[in-house]
């Protein structure tokens, strides 16, 4: 018995709706996931078949359908996006939005063939639904893993720190340099010695994403050669973050 109400037509909508507003107001990705993904890969399509009178004979042929017409629907929204500027989450929201909408408008104006029977369920036994769970279990696991990882990957996030002779040319001098390519501000100690011996303390300096922070600072001009070491420290734990040196210029 083939089903002929166009109830599906509204609640496409309605999800496509939920799914913009998801993902206007929430940074959450699970939110996101469970209402972008059956936009992106089902609904859409579903819509589009609706309005252009595609007939199917089961349900499984719709659903594959539906797939391909969402991917579809998806390809072109990545050109017009891209030619818009509007290629963000946002943007792809409103594409499939206005996606199911329109195709959902079409269809409820026009007499279109009627969905197909959806199958009798069939009896799952204890150790099938055993197996779906742990596949599930597994599949959860391995995408939160993959997830905490991305998160904590920092590809070219770095502190760059430098100790070297006056840039002048000027002896008795020597220059010290931060610079911060990280994402966040980082708040650091500085300090110096001479020859082992402590010349020069900064604390608590704040370095923010992109600042560059440096100092030229005098040091006294010998006959021989002298070590000028420069560590930099995180207040939080007070280990060693970065270390340099540099020779300082003698007379």
């Amino acid at each position: 018995m083939r089903i002929c109400s166009k109830l599906d037509l509204l609640a496409a909508c309605l999800w496509a709706g939920a799914a913009v507003a998801a993902v206007a107001v929430s940074d959450s990705l699970l939110i996101r996931t469970a209402l972008g993904a059956p936009m992106v890969f089902l609904v859409s399509g579903h819509t589009v078949l609706r309005a252009i009178g595609v007939r199917t004979t089961s349900a499984l042929q719709h659903l594959v359908y539906a797939v391909g017409a969402s991917l579809a629907a998806g390809i072109a929204g990545g050109f017009a996006l891209n030619a818009a500027g509007f290629l963000t989450p946002l943007g792809w929201a409103v594409w499939f939005w206005a996606v199911t909408v329109a195709a959902a408008l079409v269809a409820a104006g026009r007499d279109t063939p009627d969905l197909p029977a959806w199958p009798a369920p069939a009896r799952v036994r204890l150790w099938q639904g055993a197996a779906f769970m742990l596949a599930l279990l597994v599949a959860t696991g391995a995408y939160a893993l993959a997830v905490r990882d991305e998160a904590a990957y920092r590809e070219f996030k770095y502190t760059a720190f430098w100790l070297l002779p006056s840039a002048s040319g000027e002896s008795g001098r020597i220059t010290v340099g931060i610079r911060s390519a990280e994402t966040q501000p980082q708040l650091f100690d500085l300090e110096i010695t001479l020859d082992g011996q402590p010349f020069a303390i900064f604390r608590s300096l704040t370095i923010a994403p992109g600042e560059t922070w440096a100092r030229e600072i005098p040091v006294p001009v010998l006959a021989t050669p002298q070590k000028a070491d420069a560590r930099l420290y995180r207040p939080e734990d007070n280990r060693l973050y970065r270390s340099v040196s540099t020779l300082v210029p003698h007379i």
